[in-house]
């Protein structure tokens, strides 16, 4: 049996600029093959953050991208405890968070 997932969407705005915020969406919400793109708009370079909803002290190692548009694909089955999986960027002061949460049904 396959686990449904529910994606759930958090945006934050840390300014009063006019700048574009970059963007974060999960294409794949699964630890053997977790995926999501990025575009990192207001900077040289954007920062990546991935971890844990269900222990928040298990966070990975934040990654720096260039600025542009990218995807990245991770085998997180060693590195995280379940699907409940949180990714942000940070792009300039803009901050974009997306949420990968394992449903209960």
């Amino acid at each position: 049996m396959r686990p449904k997932f529910t994606v759930l969407i958090l945006t934050s705005a840390l300014g009063l600029s006019a700048a574009n915020a970059g963007t974060l969406e999960i294409t794949e919400c699964s630890l053997t093959d977790f995926a999501y793109t990025y575009s990192v708009e207001n900077g040289e370079t954007g920062t990546i953050q991935m971890g844990s909803i269900s222990d928040e002290n298990v966070t990975l190692e934040p990654s720096t991208v260039d600025s542009g548009n990218g995807s990245n694909t991770h085998d997180l089955t060693d590195d995280l405890p379940d699907a409940n999986v949180f990714v942000t960027l940070v792009d300039g002061d803009e901050i974009t968070t997306r949420i990968c949460q394992e449903s209960a049904d």
